[in-house]
């Protein structure tokens, strides 16, 4: 039996969406639970890990692995990092170290080999850094990875390459498509050049029409990725560049808040151009209702689309299952997530690979898989984190989580969901809870809110061992100090 997660009462939780509602909503990390700030676990047991996965076989867990193969580069930006990127990135210094690192990823592929024997491939996405730096060949090369990995790998599965508009070329366009890859979604995030330039970042209109334009000729799924809640960012500018996507044909729009944080350039120094909490708000209502009227379906807090005869699933595989979910992370500062209620809860990990790309390569040459550090989910932890990716996708079916977890997801979590509901941000009824209205906006909040109790627990439990640890390097100094001889 699993047990239940600890939550939050009616009272507690309207006085927490209170005190949060009208404040900037910061995504720390949109899937997964817990934050990596709780990732502590140097020793991760990736093998035995993957052992825990081949025990399913035969059990009909039907859920395939989604594939993620990063690339650490990024082109030089003044600002760095475009102004307000908060992943772990190297600045991209030439195509030997490319190469270099190509071949640290094949290495740490062939690690896996053999060992997802059965899994079927749901997606693959390969992110970065940038992926679309690579020269023609090496996408055949990419996909050759992943075959090997999924000999059956299926070509009505979403395979995704990430890149930025002025990167891409018709002749890198066709190579991506000849490798057997379907879809590109590419980092535009303004396509009004005034404020795309305060990131330090190149690309003109002209640049992203043509990569547009480029993959509706070879018949390559596209998306665009724009951000709002941008510096000096009016909803008339950000109005004025959805529109000009929107008559432009592309069905698949990714629209997200901009998240504001750590030693980047716009929260250092361009925080005071920032819309503020409530013209995001704005923004995204009337970015919402632009896309609804246009034809557009919301399938995501952030992803909007609309009937394509190239689409397929969506990439990031949100899917009504509570049971399993497989992700594997492979390259520099890649995540992965292994978990299903049929394991104890100690084969369930989340585990990030190094964010130092030296470390990376050195583990590797050790012949080590390259993780830096990890979470072992107690099974609170594995509901939470299945909570928070099936919300994502905008609801929750309740008999899916009562099969999974043997007991209702709206009795689990009751207190947040009347407060939700008082709001006017989520619905209820028998068969599922669903975010409606502001509700995708909040989802950041709504995370937090679900995961509120959970995360005292685990800040107790954080402090214990600190506590433990003084204790035991003090009692070992008076140890010492006790058996030193005389001087």
């Amino acid at each position: 039996m699993i047990s239940n997660s600890p939550s939050v009462d009616l009272a507690s939780a309207r006085r927490f969406i209170q005190k949060n509602i009208d404040r900037r909503q910061v995504n720390k990390i949109q899937h997964g639970f817990p934050s990596p700030r709780y990732w502590t676990e140097r020793d991760v047991p990736v093998e035995r890990t993957l052992d825990a996965r081949r025990s399913l076989e035969g059990m009909g867990r039907g859920m395939p692995v989604n594939l993620y193969l990063g690339v650490p580069y990024c082109i030089r930006t003044n600002p760095g990092k475009c102004g307000y990127c908060l992943f772990p990135v190297e600045e991209f210094t030439g195509y030997d170290a490319l190469e270099v690192y190509f071949d640290y990823l094949e290495r740490e592929a062939a690690m896996y080999k053999g060992k997802l024997d059965g899994k079927k491939l749901g997606a693959v996405y390969f992110g970065g850094g940038t992926s679309n730096l690579y020269k023609e060949p090496m996408y055949h090369r990419l996909m050759d990875i992943v075959r090997d990995l999924f000999p059956e790998t299926a070509g009505d599965i979403d395979i995704t390459l990430e890149g930025l508009p002025q990167l891409f070329t018709k002749d890198k366009l066709q190579a991506i498509k000849d490798s057997g890859m379907n879809r590109i979604s590419v980092g535009v995030q303004q396509i009004n050049e005034e404020l795309n330039a305060l990131s330090g970042r190149k690309q003109t209109t002209k640049h992203v029409k043509q990569t547009v334009d480029w993959a509706r000729e070879l018949d390559l799924a596209c998306n665009l990725d724009l951000i709002f809640g941008w510096p000096r960012q009016t909803v008339d500018t950000m109005v004025e560049d959805l529109e000009t996507v929107i008559g432009w044909g592309v069905h698949d729009i990714t629209h997200y808040e901009l998240n504001v944080g750590g030693p980047t350039d716009f929260a250092l120094n361009r925080f005071h151009e920032l819309p503020s909490p409530l013209a995001n708000l704005e923004m995204y209502r009337t970015a919402r209702d632009l896309m609804l009227a246009n034809g557009y379906e919301q399938i995501t807090a952030y992803n909007f689309r609309k009937e394509d005869p190239l689409s397929r699933g969506y990439e990031e595989g949100v899917t009504h299952s509570f049971e399993t979910m497989d992700t594997l992370g492979i390259g520099y500062a890649a995540i992965t997530f292994f978990g299903d209620t049929a394991l104890d809860p100690g084969s369930n990990w989340s585990f990030i690979n190094w964010r130092n790309l030296e470390h990376y390569k050195a583990a590797i040459d050790r012949g080590d898989f390259p993780v830096e550090c990890g979470f072992q989910h107690d099974w609170q932890d594995f509901q939470i984190s299945m909570v928070f990716r099936n919300l994502f996708g905008l609801s929750l079916d309740r008999a899916a989580f009562q099969r999974a977890f043997k007991v209702d997801v709206y009795d689990q979590f009751a207190g947040v969901w009347d407060a939700l509901v008082e709001f006017g941000l989520a619905e209820v009824d028998d068969g599922a809870i669903r975010l409606v209205g502001d509700g995708p906006f909040y989802t950041p909040l709504i995370q937090a809110l679900l995961a509120e109790a959970r995360y005292k627990a685990l800040r107790s439990m954080e402090s214990q061992k600190a506590q433990a640890q003084v204790q035991s390097h003090a009692s070992a100094a008076l140890a010492e100090a006790v058996g030193a001889p005389e001087r």
